[in-house]
């Protein structure tokens, strides 16, 4: 036993709550002509810096919002999961206003990013937005965020708080061996790349979590040894920590998850691939071009190898076999569009449409997750591109065309790779 159900007398009690209330104000008040004065210099200083200066700052802006608004989201889960759906509704309606405030401002930093040539006018106006729309999006998520702390603060005393902290550690805890089973058996079954976002998380994981029993350890020893004493700092320490464990384990079984599918994908991809070649081999014999027949046939042979390193690759790494079916798939099209009929183009879109949709999900989840467990190590590129890969995808869900869809599914796995691809750059770099 951890000693947690000593509580202090009611009237210790009531001093410690007097005494936290009081320090909570003067520390609210504080940080409030804290962030009033930085308010006045973000709205009066960026007119007169230089362009490459608002660049930067609207950068660093972009940063601090997105962790914020993904420290956010966790907040919620653990605050709903507290409290109830009602008690947290408004917080939930801000978040969303938050993540529509910073899809916006990560699409002008993709403007600002993109190859086209904007004026000095244009980049002021878009980082000014930027900076604005952060600002804003950090503002919501800060204030909910806070009347959360508040509430918590108010109908929670800090031991049964530590009680409860200690309950949920010893709950994560008894999955560390189950994660650590999880990892060994998908070392066993797939390639090393394919498990690179997770790997270690149940090593961090535990850490995390022996790291919370200390803050609450030393909460707990501050209660015994003082009749008032701040402990609101590591009683919000732990339960960061246990956040950040729970999100570790939590993505051992998404990967878990996503693998099995992924193995699912691809058989799903290896019939389609099949059916392919069956029917350029068909369309091959009624072309009369010599030229379009052997793009067809060369075509065919990138398919039919990729196919057999499918089939063979041990260990198994099925997202990029997914992957490589995916591109030998786009040549075959391509080499097959000029003797296609338009109406055989439609349908073959059509076809390719639902694993291209599948495939950016999957990408856009993996540098998801990457992002999420590295936070402030991974800067603006990244992020962006990640933007960038959600919008193509949502774009192209909504698409009539089913080629202009495929077109925008795949830009979306691109973009989705090249966020994740950077995204480790950062965090190798960060280290």
């Amino acid at each position: 036993m951890d000693g947690f159900d000593l509580l202090p007398s009611a009237i210790i009690l009531g001093a410690v709550l007097v005494t936290l209330a009081a320090a909570s104000t003067v520390l609210r008040r504080r940080g409030t002509r804290q962030r009033t004065a930085e308010a006045q210099r973000r709205t009066v200083a960026p007119t007169r810096l230089p362009v490459d200066e608002l660049i930067k700052r609207a950068n660093i802006q972009l940063v601090q919002m997105d962790d914020a608004v993904r420290d956010a989201a966790d907040e919620l889960e653990f605050a709903r999961a507290e409290f109830g759906d009602s008690a947290v509704h408004d917080f939930a309606e801000a978040l969303d206003t938050a993540k529509k405030r910073a899809s916006e401002a990560f699409a002008l930093k993709q403007r600002l990013d993109d190859s086209v040539l904007d004026t000095e006018q244009e980049q002021r106006d878009w980082s000014k937005r930027i900076l604005s729309l952060s600002d804003a999006a950090l503002a919501l998520v800060t204030t909910q965020t806070r009347a959360i702390t508040d509430r918590r603060r108010t109908e929670t005393a800090a031991p049964d708080t530590l009680a409860r902290l200690g309950d949920r550690t010893a709950e994560a805890r008894a999955r560390v061996p189950l994660a650590t089973a999880t990892l060994a058996e998908l070392h066993d079954a797939y390639d090393p790349a394919a498990l690179e976002s997770v790997e270690g998380a149940d090593d961090r994981a535990r850490q995390a979590l022996d790291a919370a029993d200390a803050a609450r350890a030393e909460a707990h020893d501050s209660l015994e040894t003082a009749a008032v004493a701040p402990v609101g700092k590591e009683v919000q320490r732990a339960e960061a920590l246990l956040r950040e464990a729970v999100a570790l384990l939590d993505s051992v079984d998404r990967t878990r998850d996503a693998l099995r599918q992924a193995r699912l994908d691809r058989a799903s991809a290896l019939d389609a691939a099949a059916s392919r070649l069956r029917d350029a081999d068909e369309l091959r014999q009624k072309v009369a071009a010599p030229d379009a027949a052997q793009r067809i046939l060369d075509a065919e042979k990138r398919m039919r190898d990729t196919v057999a390193l499918a089939e063979t690759r041990r260990p198994a790494h099925p997202a990029a076999d997914i992957d490589a079916l995916d591109a030998a798939a786009a040549e075959l099209d391509h080499a097959l569009a000029t003797a296609r009929t338009a109406q055989q183009r439609l349908d073959s879109a059509r076809e390719a449409l639902v694993g291209a949709l599948a495939i950016a999900e999957s990408h856009i989840r993996t540098a998801s997750e990457l992002i999420s467990s590295r936070r402030g190590g991974v800067g603006t590129d990244a992020r962006t591109r990640l933007a960038a890969a959600e919008r193509e995808l949502q774009l192209a869900r909504l698409e009539a065309d089913p080629v202009a869809a495929l077109d925008g599914a795949r830009r979306a796995a691109t973009l989705a790779t090249d966020a994740d691809a950077l995204a480790r750059y950062d965090t190798m770099h960060a280290r």
